[in-house]
Formats: C-alpha cells, structure tokens, sequence
C-alpha cells in the first residue's frame, strides 16, 4: 500500500510539473500575442494620422487655390507675368 502511494505521488507530481510547463508555455505565448497586438495598434493609429493628414493635403491641392498656387511656383518654377525670379546657387 506504502509503495502504491509514492508511485501515485510521483505520478501526481509529474502531471502536475508537466501541466504548470504547459501553462506557462501558453502564457508565455500569450504575452508576445499581446506585444504584438500592442505593436500592430500603435501602427494603426500612426497609419491613421498619416492618412487623415494626406487627406487634408488633397482637400487642400482640390480646393484651395493658393495652395496649388504655392505648389506649382516652388515644383516647377513659375512665376506670374511681371514677376522677377531670383535662384540662390550655393557655392562649390
């Protein structure tokens, strides 16, 4: 009876051992699925700024005839009839 007791508590202590690895093995899975939902979420909302700004950038170049003005005289260099256009070279 003596023996069949210690064969159950090994039995018991190994299941139990076995069992806390598997726990912590899924915790610990957990805890990266979790930084890398944290991760995911901060580039989101960073994704999310960016195209709220861009989008107001294209309301502003579809609406708002300054801004197209600015645009075009500094890309490609126009300039309104009249106007005298400096360019500042920097020296070599």
């Amino acid at each position: 009876m003596r023996i069949f007791r210690v064969i159950l508590f090994l039995v018991a202590s190994a299941l139990l051992i076995v069992s806390v690895k598997q726990f912590m093995n899924g915790y610990n899975a957990w805890q990266e699925a979790q930084q890398v939902a944290e991760s995911y979420q901060k580039e989101l909302q960073r994704l999310e700024i960016d195209r709220d700004k861009l989008k107001k950038r294209v309301e502003l170049l579809k609406n708002d005839t300054l801004t197209k003005e600015r645009l075009v005289r500094k890309k490609l260099g126009y300039v309104k009839p009249g106007e005298v256009m400096f360019k500042i070279v920097k020296p070599e």
